[in-house]
């Protein structure tokens, strides 16, 4: 809070015009929460006023919109992000109308001496009460019409927050749907993003499909998929054994206790990590656990028996994760993230059904799987339990959870640390040792040394590598 004041006071010197504290920093201190960045209103000067506030304090300047006045002000020092706005409307009270929601409709005006005071809070539509109920509440049903993004903002909002929207703004969101898809791909694509971020992810698409009629406006492709799906193994829809499947995963993700701390620890480094255009492996997971169904509806056939299959519903349901990777502009490497989860989630099942951990069997798995090969085994193992609980609640599924810390212990053990050989014998030192151009005979040779290593015929170091690649190989 320091920072803050502090850098309130030195803005306070730039401009003579009273401006304001606005949204989401007012919203969070009422809630205790952590905040670095602020949002401040002027009614003149903005970008002038920003800029020499930035020179000033050797931070970085960022116009965001020149012709409406608004812009970043970056303090890397602090940790601090201030944006400056341009008041909309006569007054403050004018403006703070405009906005969508109740607890972002909060302002403190900045005194002569650049300090603000709690007690001040200027709050015209109630924002305060609505932060202490954990409502999400429109201003006005207009919001909606000017913006539809807002309705999916709104859920946004409820799910980093651990709110609940107002049955009042449901109801207009549930109205003004199917104008969603009005906003452009990369706004939907970024909102629900932020939703994959937070813990409860299953609970808001809950939300987005059933008291809102959000969802199947983003991913028509759910509606087919709640017409199929129970069979011998499945007492619920697709759909609804998809949301609770992405329940389990969650459940799994953000247990302390779940796996043992070497697993646990190796699952939190991993799935924290970005795998492309800021998105974490965490939030492909979950698009991932929510779709690996999703090609049953096609794939649905009635055998000779009048028994339903749904053989090859993966490879269907590959296609369908290309086409909405497509859609929600996703990166090259999310798109094939995705289909590899959709395409690929059955394999670990049917090993555990074929009773199959040689080694042959399990390299073939992690060869094929690479990088993604925890993400696979998470998704897999939510699969199974979500499946098995609802046909028999008290089932504990534990050798299915011991086969996936299996495949899991030794992909981390035995596996990872091959895939880059480079510690052992580089593609180089192949080329010289043995007068070899061909880069994919290269290639072959390596694969030869590392399998030889997982399989324990030669130890990882180079002499023992060359000699077997003398001896066995060549």
């Amino acid at each position: 809070m320091n920072a803050i004041k502090e850098s309130i006071a030195q803005i306070r010197i730039h401009t003579n015009s009273d401006f304001y504290i606005v949204g989401g920093f007012i919203r969070d201190f009422l809630l205790k929460r952590d905040y670095n960045d602020i949002d401040l209103l002027l009614s003149e000067d903005v970008l002038a006023v920003a800029k020499e506030f930035a020179y000033g304090q050797e931070g970085s300047f960022i116009i965001l919109d020149e012709l409406n006045d608004a812009a970043r002000v970056i303090l890397k020092d602090k940790n601090l992000a201030i944006d400056f706005s341009r008041m909309r409307g006569k007054d403050i009270l004018d403006d703070l109308m405009t906005r969508e929601y109740t607890i972002n409709a909060m302002a403190l005006k900045v005194g002569q001496d650049g300090d603000f005071h709690w007690d001040n809070i200027i709050d015209p539509t109630n924002g305060k009460k609505d932060v202490e109920n954990k409502w999400i509440r429109m201003i006005s049903e207009k919001t909606f019409q000017e913006d539809p993004l807002r309705m999916i903002r709104g859920v946004r909002f409820a799910a980093q927050l651990g709110f609940d929207i107002e049955d009042a703004t449901a109801r207009a969101i549930k109205k003004y749907a199917d104008h969603l898809m009005e906003s452009t791909a990369e706004r939907v694509s970024y909102e629900l993003f932020q939703i994959l971020k937070c813990n409860r992810t299953h609970y808001y698409f809950n939300m987005m499909d059933k008291h809102l009629n959000l969802l199947n406006k983003i991913f028509p492709e759910i509606e087919p998929m709640k017409e199929v799906g129970q069979c011998k193994y499945h007492v619920v829809d697709a759909w609804a054994h998809s949301l609770y499947t992405l329940n389990v995963a969650e459940s799994i993700i953000y247990a302390n206790g779940y796996f043992e701390n070497h697993l646990r620890e190796a699952y939190e480094d991993h799935t924290k990590k970005i795998l492309s255009n800021g998105h974490t492996r965490i939030q492909l997971i979950k698009l991932a656990t929510l779709f690996h169904d999703i090609g049953k509806p096609s794939a649905k056939r009635t055998d000779e028996t009048g028994r339903i299959r749904f053989k090859g519903h993966e490879l269907t349901g590959m296609e369908i994760a290309a086409d909405i990777s497509d859609r929600l502009k996703l990166s090259n490497k999310e798109k094939q993230f995705l289909c590899k989860i959709v395409k690929e989630h059955m394999w670990p099942l049917t090993l555990y059904r074929e009773n199959d951990v040689s080694g042959r069997a399990i390299y073939d798995l992690f060869k094929n799987f690479g990088e993604d090969t925890l993400d696979v085994l998470l998704v897999s193992l939510a699969d199974i339990i979500a499946t098995r609980k609802l046909l028999h609640p008290h089932e504990e599924m534990g050798m299915y959870k011991v086969h996936i810390e299996y495949l899991a212990n030794n992909y981390l053990t035995r596996f990872r640390g091959l895939v880059d050989l480079s510690h052992v014998l580089q593609e180089n030192e192949v080329m010289e040792y043995f007068d070899i151009e061909d880069g994919k005979l290269v290639g072959q040779i390596l694969e030869e040394v590392r399998k030889a290593i997982f399989f324990g015929k030669i130890p990882p170091e180079k002499e023992r590598a060359i000699h077997y690649v003398q001896e066995e190989v060549l």
